[in-house]
């Protein structure tokens, strides 16, 4: 099987909680590891979606990054290019420690940049 050119570059999220003790729940993006990586990408459908206040576009994306030892999950969100992806398959190919294969439908509501929280 020939590589695929893991020629852009994507940072994965989690979702926290940023309040302070005794306020109300914030959720906020933070990356789980340092910098961004190299991936491949390619863009599986796009879906033209009319819900009641207007239309908008939906993409799924296949984004393919070398074996990491990170807990990659459902629970996660892939950036590329500023617009988040949930997560909505994670294939790590049958087991090898080659490459996670990620799948992701983008967000309807993106976050913006002051819901993002930097690494560490």
């Amino acid at each position: 099987m020939a590589k695929n050119l893991k020629d852009k570059k994507v940072i994965i999220y989690e979702q926290v909680n940023a309040a302070k003790p005794g306020g109300a729940p914030v959720m906020k993006y933070k990356p789980i590891h340092p910098g961004r990586l190299w991936a491949y990408v390619r863009q599986l459908s796009t879906k033209e979606l009319e819900p009641a206040s207007g239309e908008w576009t939906q993409d799924t994306m296949r984004f393919v990054i070398n074996w990491r030892s990170d807990v990659i999950t459902l629970d996660h969100y892939v950036e590329y290019r500023g617009i988040f992806y949930e997560i909505m398959r994670v294939d790590t190919y049958e087991g090898y420690k080659d490459e996670i294969r990620i799948t992701g439908d983008q967000l309807g509501s993106q976050p913006q940049p002051s819901d993002t929280l930097p690494y560490g």
